[in-house]
Formats: C-alpha cells, sequence, structure tokens
C-alpha cells in the first residue's frame, strides 16, 4: 500500500484525532482494523491500521527525545557535541548514558580513596600534635583551610550536633585535605606526617610534591563526577582509574583489597560504548 494512499483514506475526523488525541486514535486503529482502503480500487486493507499506528509511535519517539533533551539541558548536551558526540539525539543519548556508567564505576574508589585519605592524616595529625583537635591548634592552618574548618563546625551547629574532632573530620571536603598537600604546609605537616599518612607509598617517590600532583590530580577527577560532567572522552581514563587504586594502597592496602571486589570501572570501559547504544536504541 502506497503511503499517500493510506494517508488519503483516512477520515478528515482521524486527523484531527492524529493531531489532538493521540491514545484515542490508537483505540480507533485497534478496533477499526479495515478502515483504511485503497481508493483506486476499494481494496478492503485489513492491517491498514498499522500505519497509523506506526505515525503515533514516530510521535511518541520524537517526543520522549524532546523531554529528555529538556531534562538533561540543551547546554548539557551541548558539551557532547563539542567533544565529536554526533547530534542525533540516539548517539547523544548513548554516549551520555556510557558517561553515567563510566562516573558510576569510579565511585566506589573515589569515595574510599576520600574516607582513608582524611582518616589517615587525621589520625597522624592527631598522634604528632596530641590531640584530635590538632586543626585548631595556633599556627597549624593558613586562613583558607581555617575558614573551612569554621563553615564544618557551623553546619554542625546548624543541625544541633556536637563540635567533637568525630563529626568536624567528615564535614571537611576533599578539596580541604588535598590542600593540605599544598608547598604553602611543606614545613607545617610534611616532613613529620609524609610516613605515616602514606605508609605503602614507594620510598623512592614518597615527598609531599609528588602526593600532592598525585591527589590533586584525582581531585579534577573526582569533581567532574560529583558534577556530571563528560569524561567518557578522556584517553587517558584507564590510567586515572590505575592511579586511583595505586593511591588507596599508598595509604591502607586493607582498603584496597575491600575496594577490588567492588571495582567495575574495567569491565564497563572494555564493553565500550556499545552496549549502551544498544539499550538506547530499545527507549521509546
Amino acid at each position: 500500500m502506497e503511503r499517500g494512499t493510506a494517508l488519503s483514506a483516512v477520515p478528515r475526523f482521524a486527523i484531527f484525532v492524529v493531531v489532538f488525541e493521540f491514545q484515542s486514535l490508537y483505540l480507533w486503529a485497534i478496533k477499526n482494523p479495515g478502515i483504511v482502503t485503497d481508493s483506486r480500487s476499494g481494496e478492503d486493507f485489513s492491517g491498514g491500521c498499522i500505519y497509523i499506528i506506526c505515525f503515533y509511535g514516530w510521535y511518541m519517539q520524537a517526543n520522549f527525545s524532546e523531554q529528555l533533551r529538556r531534562a538533561i539541558s540543551h547546554e548539557r548536551l551541548d558539551a557532547y557535541r563539542q567533544r565529536g558526540t554526533s547530534s542525533d539525539d540516539a548517539e547523544l543519548f548513548t554516549h551520555y548514558a556510557w558517561n553515567m556508567a563510566l562516573s558510576e564505576s569510579l565511585y566506589t574508589p573515589l569515595q574510599c580513596l576520600e574516607v582513608c585519605l582524611r582518616n589517615s592524616i587525621h589520625d597522624a595529625a592527631t598522634a604528632y600534635f596530641k590531640t584530635d583537635t590538632w586543626f585548631d591548634v595556633p599556627g597549624v592552618l593558613l586562613a583558607s583551610e581555617l575558614d573551612k574548618v569554621r563553615e564544618a563546625k557551623g553546619s554542625l551547629l546548624k543541625g544541633k550536633k556536637t563540635l567533637d574532632a568525630g563529626r568536624i573530620i567528615p564535614e571537611l571536603t576533599f578539596g580541604f585535605w588535598t590542600s593540605l598537600l599544598d608547598v604553602r604546609y611543606e614545613k607545617v605537616l610534611w616532613p613529620w606526617l609524609l610516613k605515616p599518612v602514606v605508609p605503602n607509598m614507594p620510598r623512592r617517590i614518597r615527598i609531599r610534591k609528588n602526593l600532592s600532583k598525585r591527589f590533586n590530580h584525582i581531585r579534577t577527577l573526582r569533581n567532574r563526577i560529583f558534577h556530571h560532567e563528560p569524561i567518557w572522552h578522556w584517553g587517558d581514563l584507564p590510567n586515572q582509574h590505575s592511579d586511583l587504586l595505586e593511591a588507596i594502597r599508598w595509604v591502607n592496602p586493607a582498603m584496597m583489597t575491600f575496594v577490588e571486589p567492588f571495582d567495575s570501572f574495567k569491565s564497563v570501559y572494555n564493553n565500550s560504548i556499545s552496549e549502551y547504544r544498544k539499550v538506547v536504541s530499545a527507549l521509546p
């Protein structure tokens, strides 16, 4: 059946339904399977309603894509276009899905690194300064880090929680802990805290500068993931994953052993984008 012939045979009121009542059209077509005829021969096409249903499905697909674009935001999807992704909706959504999966797979080691690093620094500083509130000791922290401690305390007070070290430490951001690796703290912290904080870092490279470079590089990856930014296009992502695991091992091998069974990055990355293309193609 020619497309033009089939559409011409649809009653005018059906065109109105197409525009304003898609669900009603769907039901109408199902109940009237032979309503569409060939105007040249008068032959009854018992499956003529399929054309209308296909049109309905096409509309829903277009509507789904538009709604999804709005949900994600055109600006965010533009970041994928700018990195070489096709402007085709299916490809944009596929890359977005793969990026989500990659980010999810890296969340576990990032979380474990952040937790064990802050606790390692806190334990080492507590032992050296002989107080678990070492961050309040005059001359230890500089103005910018003192401000972050005050913010953490303010947040706890707002929640009517006590200001003990066990609550303050988790309130401090990963950025706070990596800032302590700056050259500004070279002579304040790191002549004494280096080995206790990263006891398994090879001695030949165990200097504050290398520690700062590694953990700030990881912080960049962490921030992009936690702010839902694209990372799929980073060619060195497998290397960054390896560096992340190595950093955990430097701080605490037991944490590395704990992370390994839950680390799914390699499987997600090696499966590549093709698996997500299949899933997205099956969406409405």
